[in-house]
């Protein structure tokens, strides 16, 4: 054995959707030794209970006597060692959530995550780990971001329980496809049950990610893993230190689509987006990290403030990063930026809460969402996104075009990771902000990272040039403030805007709506149907709240934009026109 701690894990009966895990532990002094399972993974900042699908835990020493085991808590159970220094503990952890952050096992493949999968001893977080894994077939192949050692059986070694958690596995009889970036080797593995067109990721994965090594200045691994489930109705990721987990629907593979301008089409550029997103954070969070994450406590909620200086950083670089490499067109790149500005201006909760609190608050809302997280709360990827794009070109303006957003995070990726590898704490992004702009960023962090007021955009748009203008304000567009969803053929409210006019008659979300102004709306759309009636005249609900029947009455109110866009001024002045085509790299581009 390479490693005290070894887990061995099979796929016996790919049909049950379970996994068999072995785990030997030498080495044990205790007499009572303790085993616990995370309960969330570094990346999703949400408790998932992952003990909830251990089954059949057994342990016992290495001369096969069963040794006492009992639960302490809900994701710890107490061992008896009885003198061994060699334990066994077997178990099955049942794998049928296709999700990054979770596992999944069928007749097709088998992935899962060290994380979900994996229990630790109590106080050897710090030690190496061996990882052995057992394909069921003799043509499904392991893919696996560590290091393989020699031999026929899949083997890989952890320098510790940090690293084992961070590691996905994918097992399966996969097409694949390898492109080498900089001397490094980087394997694309897909699971699909359709066939896929993969000739243009393979033609632009390495731009890519040549995009963000030039950004950074080389390649932070050795080896990168893309693990990719297509499937119909799925999207996200998860970003790993040697890989990513990334989930698409087979529809986005079509790189064929264009506009009539000769623009790529938007699924397909979601693609790259995704791609560019968790690789990107091979260097932003999983080396180049808030203080608070890592080294990790797997037990509970890891608390920061900064995650919106993670995800809103990586979510504005995702894309401005395809924007220079010249994979999608500065139209099509202000198309998505004034998409992210028209969500980010329809939800209430953005004058609720801060970035700062919504980052700290990620555990308990984020990942829980409910009919009042609207209202409530702000994502720290959509406001972050922008917020962190602003702030690239406020150091811009500062700088007349000298130093960028990039600019910071260099230095920052100098300062913390390469010549000390620690964590930034609070406040170290707002002094790289000031001291690459040359300028004191404080008031501008109280606006947009600590403060929950509106974005004043022309204040950070005007200086290079564009202009923000709102589109749709039809005067003759009711709103009454509601969202609805339809299920089974019912209309049901999902979310009432928090001082809208529904909010006010008394609208509840959970009600189900069975005709608005007389008209039975299982043949109509609600949305549709109000938007013919004008600001200042009455919409008539009649609906079912705890199945009774309820009339409301309420008033509608001037529709408020839907849209946006960004567009250049009429008339720039040369400075304006300079920083615009540093930034955009052009200064014209079809608007309308």
């Amino acid at each position: 054995m390479s490693a005290a701690i070894a887990f061995s894990v099979a796929t016996e009966e790919p049909h049950s959707h379970r996994l068999q895990v072995e785990m030997r532990i030498e080495e044990v002094e205790e007499e009572q030794l303790v085993l616990r399972m995370p309960v969330w993974t570094p990346g999703s900042y949400k408790v998932r209970e992952y003990s909830k699908h251990v089954q059949r835990l057994e342990v016992r020493t290495e001369e096969g006597r069963e040794c006492a085991v009992k639960k302490i808590d809900k994701a710890g159970w107490r061992v008896g060692a009885d003198g061994a220094k060699t334990l066994i503990v077997t178990y099955e952890v049942y794998a049928h959530e296709l999700s990054p952050r979770h596992n999944h096992v069928d007749g097709s493949h088998a992935f899962f995550n060290c994380v979900a999968t994996c229990m630790y001893p109590e106080g050897r977080l710090d030690e190496p780990v061996e990882l052995r894994v057992l394909a069921p077939k003799e043509d499904w192949e392991v893919f696996c971001g560590l290091e393989r050692m020699e031999g026929e059986v899949a083997r890989f070694v952890a320098q510790d329980f940090d690293e084992l958690f961070d590691t996905p596995v994918e097992v399966g009889p996969h097409s694949y496809f390898e492109v080498e970036v900089r001397g490094v080797r980087h394997r694309f593995v897909v699971w699909s049950d359709e066939e896929l067109d993969l000739e243009p990721l393979r033609r632009d994965l390495p731009v890519v990610i040549e995009e963000n090594a030039e950004m950074f200045g080389g390649l932070p691994y050795e080896r990168y893993l893309f693990i990719n489930h297509v499937a119909r109705g799925v999207w996200g990721g998860l970003e790993h230190r040697h890989s990513s987990v990334n989930l698409f629907s087979p529809e986005h593979f079509d790189a064929t689509e264009r506009d009539e301008e000769g623009e790529l089409g938007e699924k397909y550029a979601n693609i790259l987006r995704l791609l560019s997103h968790e690789h990107f954070h091979a260097y932003h969070i999983k080396r180049l990290r808030p203080v608070e994450l890592g080294p990790f406590d797997y037990q509970g909620e890891n608390y920061t403030t900064s995650l919106w200086a993670v995800e809103g950083v990586v979510s504005y670089f995702d894309t401005y990063q395809l924007r220079r490499s010249g994979l999608i067109g500065a139209r099509r790149y202000m198309e998505l930026l004034e998409k992210r500005i028209a969500k980010l201006e329809a939800a209430p909760g953005r004058r609720e809460q801060s970035l700062e609190e919504a980052s700290f608050d990620a555990w308990i809302r984020l990942y829980r969402p409910d009919e009042d997280t609207r209202n409530s709360t702000v994502s720290y990827y959509l406001k972050g996104e922008l917020v962190v794009w602003l702030l690239d070109l406020w150091i811009r303006d500062q700088s007349d075009g000298e130093r960028t957003m990039a600019d910071v995070l260099r230095q920052m990726w100098r300062e913390y990771y390469v010549e000390r590898d620690v964590g930034f704490a609070q406040g170290d992004v707002e002094e790289a902000v000031s001291e690459q702009a040359g300028a004191d960023a404080s008031a501008v962090f109280d606006q947009l990272v600590r403060g929950r007021g509106p974005i004043e955009w022309e204040e950070f748009l005007g200086p290079v040039g564009l202009e923000l203008c709102p589109e749709d304000e039809c005067e003759e567009a009711g709103w009454i403030g509601v969202k609805t969803k339809k299920s089974a053929g019912r209309v049901e409210v999902s979310s009432v805007a928090r001082g809208g006019p529904s909010e006010g008659a008394g609208v509840y979300a959970g009600d189900e709506i069975v005709a608005v102004n007389g008209w039975n709306v299982r043949d109509k759309d609600v949305e549709d149907l109000i938007g013919e009636i004008a600001p200042g005249e009455v919409v008539n609900f009649h609906l079912f709240r705890r199945h009774r029947l309820h009339h409301v009455s309420i008033v509608c109110e001037e529709a408020p934009p839907s849209s946006y866009r960004l567009k250049p001024a009429e008339e720039m002045s040369p400075r304006q026109r300079k920083l615009l085509k540093s930034w955009l790299g052009v200064t014209q581009w079809k608007t309308d």
